[in-house]
């Protein structure tokens, strides 16, 4: 029931969620011991900031309550902050390298785009401006100057299959 595990930057813990029952995150050493439960609410897709000092994840108040991003203290307890951002693919949400902001995948007309959201409450902004096509999945270099981007389609096909033996 744990998936989707985030190194520190320090290399010393790794963060991740537990699906038992409600997602919630956690942390353990590397160098083993007692895991240490950081949060009580719905929490899931953990990303720790270039600093250590906080992660951000999806978040949802309550049972019912929509998805929002918070950032919990790297030792757990309450958000610190919740930001509402607008997208659907919570598994892709990145810390820009300085930490300033966070960058997600929104889509919206034809493709999807990469924005960042920065922390001192300025307004998101774009960094892509695709017209077409899915962006899976991206990764930031070290130095901030370059982002990698896995972009395509999702093709489905239905099949009806008439007497069947």
């Amino acid at each position: 029931n744990d998936s989707t595990p985030q190194f520190s930057p320090d290399g010393r813990w790794v963060i991740y969620s537990n699906y038992s029952g409600k997602p919630t995150l956690w942390k353990v050493s590397i160098d083993g011991g007692a895991r240490v439960q950081l949060t009580d609410k719905y929490s899931a897709w953990p990303a720790v900031s270039p600093d250590g000092r906080l992660i951000a994840c999806e978040y949802q108040a309550g049972a019912n309550a929509p998805s929002k991003v918070a950032l919990f203290p790297f030792e757990g307890g309450e958000p610190v902050k919740i930001l509402e951002i607008p997208t659907d693919n919570f598994n892709v949400l990145r810390w820009t390298p300085d930490g300033r902001a966070l960058s997600y995948i929104a889509r919206a007309g034809g493709g999807s785009n990469i924005w960042t959201q920065p922390l001192d409450g300025g307004n998101p902004a774009p960094l892509s401006d695709f017209k077409a096509l899915r962006i899976f999945n991206f990764a930031w270099s070290r130095d901030g100057k370059q982002l990698a981007i896995t972009r395509g389609t999702t093709t489905t096909d239905v099949v009806l299959i008439k007497e069947f033996r």
